[in-house]
């Protein structure tokens, strides 16, 4: 199970290892989760990020 905690200023979100795992999911990780106009449905998707040309 998640859990939301405060910083103050900011919200974490904690999320079980299993989960992390099982969506492939690192420290590193960025997110965005959106709602679903009109709906109680959350969605969570990862940020993909440009590597840089070498």
């Amino acid at each position: 199970m998640a859990k939301i905690t405060s910083t103050g200023k900011q919200f974490v979100i904690t999320v079980p290892k299993d989960l992390m795992e099982l969506m492939g999911w690192d420290k590193e990780t960025e997110i965005i989760i959106s709602k679903y106009p009109g709906k109680d449905i959350l969605f969570i998707e990862e940020i993909k990020r440009k590597k840089n040309a070498e």
